[in-house]
């Protein structure tokens, strides 16, 4: 039986960070990355691609709701052609991991898949506000989870790390909790991430009236671009993006050219980190947030950077 993992969590929380883990901890095995990322660009795809693994992306959609049918004609794809004895499953942050459990429990996948775990990825610095503001994402990948792993807990106190558990166990009383900071841990560490000895069944969900999916209420703004900024310039228009003005912003990946080197950045609710790298790619960004104003952020992007721009915005 082919093994499936799925690792979830909401916007920024630091799947790929840990998928990135994962495969390195499986490099044995044969193993395939389907990513789902909301949006016309793969930003985390081209991440892992770097390490050297196999990704399959989806993108423009959430698997959950209207890219389900692709997703299955996908899942099915890899199955036939690539036979992996391992498939890692990392879905949209604002994706409903009941919806995507029961696409798992089609008679056709049943047959040759077991679902080995259900890994959901908690931001220990965001989770608490988001909540309040997403409470439905949160509580269908909380409640769903076999495994539920605290990221960036080493930047926020004791105290708050015992209000986040107190919050997750709410929803779900039996999951174990993994609080380490990731950087500590071995490879055999991170295997134990996923609950293998659970053999998780095609259980009735906990939640099982299907939730609406609000990917709608999302905007993102992708540009595909040869503009060039430095180190400083993308700074300045990171701590920029915080302003209302150009609505809110609550994800953002990129790959950028700089004069003579290439730039990363991430950024999650006004909090971001840039750094230079020696891999090269065509630069290219995504955003994703609520009522976002396009024109503003044009005008911000072009104002840092000269060069040819392709707006993807919808």
């Amino acid at each position: 039986m082919i093994k499936i993992d799925v690792v979830s969590g909401f916007l920024g929380a630091g799947k790929t960070t840990l998928i990135k883990k994962l495969l390195k901890a499986y490099e044995h095995e044969k193993v395939v990355l389907i990513e789902n990322e909301f949006g016309e660009i793969g930003i985390d795809g081209d991440l892992i691609e770097r390490e050297g693994f196999e990704v399959f992306e989806i993108s423009s959609g959430c698997i959950c709701c209207i890219m389900q049918k692709d997703f299955i004609g996908m899942l099915s794809r890899v199955i036939e052609e690539f036979k992996p004895e391992r498939i890692i499953i990392e879905p949209t942050g604002i994706s409903i991991l009941s919806d995507i459990i029961e696409i798992l429990n089609k008679p056709s996948f049943k047959e040759t898949c077991s679902i080995h775990s259900l890994v959901t990825v908690i931001d220990s610095m965001n989770y608490l506000a988001q909540c309040e503001v997403f409470g439905e994402f949160f509580e269908d990948q909380i409640a769903h989870a076999s495994s539920l792993v605290l990221s960036k807990s080493q930047f926020v106190s004791e105290e708050k790390v015992k209000e986040i558990i107190g919050s997750l166990r709410q929803l779900n009383e039996t999951a174990p909790i993994v609080t380490a900071s990731w950087e500590s841990m071995s490879l055999e560490d991170v295997k134990a991430l996923l609950v293998g000895d659970l053999a998780i069944e095609f259980k009735e969900l906990i939640h099982p009236a299907h939730r609406p999916c609000r990917e709608n209420e999302f905007d993102t703004f992708a540009i595909e671009t040869s503009a060039k900024y430095t180190v400083e310039s993308l700074e300045e228009i990171l701590n920029e993006l915080k302003n209302p003005l150009y609505g809110k912003i609550l994800r953002g990946k990129g790959f950028l050219k700089g004069p003579g080197y290439y730039l990363d950045f991430s950024y999650t609710n006004g909090q971001f980190n840039v750094h230079k790298t020696e891999h090269k790619s065509s630069g290219k960004l995504c955003l994703i947030g609520m009522k976002l104003d396009e024109k503003e952020l044009k005008r911000l992007w072009k104002a840092k950077g000269g060069g040819i721009f392709n707006w993807l915005t919808f």
